[in-house]
């Protein structure tokens, strides 16, 4: 059963372009987005894709073009086998308590492809360190936390054959140490520039996986 998400963020989040960019260069002609929130790609892509969005509750800006969405359960989709070329599941299997069952669901009405994304939630040590942590990990919409390894090992326990996996969404360390360091002023922004020029490691919050069936 889908379980609702924090209504706020998903009614007002817009396109990534990391996502978009996904989309353009793997999906099909036919498209399902599980989990759409307020719509923002299938009403980017409807004059692109034939495209549909669900969802567990409605959002209001579907009324600018009703008849794409519908309202509906992630593990239990309202749609025969192998109904649309893409599944698009972006940020919404960390919602689920059964996210496998979802993952099945993709499986059975996909033809060709699945592109998701859920927030990286591997701790780095210098994170564990430094007793910091994603967001992700203090969301109480989240109820399962997925790192790299087992996002695709999910994918692949539901039958898809996964092609490309990557990390999009790099995190900023620059609002910290601005206020670690009170960095202000021209002073403050050259020193940012310094640090971020001599930054070794990037920190990623999104897993992108493109699975084929």
């Amino acid at each position: 059963m889908l379980t609702l998400k924090n209504s706020i963020s998903y009614a007002v989040r817009g396109v990534n372009t990391e996502r978009l960019n996904a989309i353009l260069e793997n999906a099909g002609q036919s498209v399902l987005d599980v989990g759409c929130g307020n719509g923002t790609y299938v009403l980017k892509l409807a004059d692109r894709y034939n495209i549909l969005g669900v969802d567990i509750q409605h959002f209001e800006t579907w009324n600018a073009m009703p008849h794409l969405f519908s309202v509906s359960d992630a593990s239990e989709l309202k749609f025969k086998d192998s109904s649309f070329d893409t599944v698009l599941s972006f940020e919404t299997l960390e919602h689920l308590p059964e996210p496998k069952e979802a993952l099945r669901e993709y499986y059975r009405i996909c033809r060709k492809n699945l592109i998701l994304t859920v927030p990286n939630c591997d701790i780095t040590s210098g994170m564990r360190q430094s007793l910091m942590t994603y967001y992700h990990w203090v969301d109480r919409t989240h109820v399962n936390f997925f790192d790299m390894d087992t996002i695709t090992e999910a994918v692949k326990e539901a039958g898809f054959k996964v092609v490309k996996h990557y990390y999009i969404n790099q995190l900023s360390l620059l609002p910290l140490l601005t206020e670690a360091f009170n960095l202000s002023g021209l002073l403050g922004k050259l020193v940012q520039k310094i640090l971020l020029k001599r930054q070794q490691r990037k920190y990623y919050i999104t897993c992108l996986v493109v699975a084929e069936k």
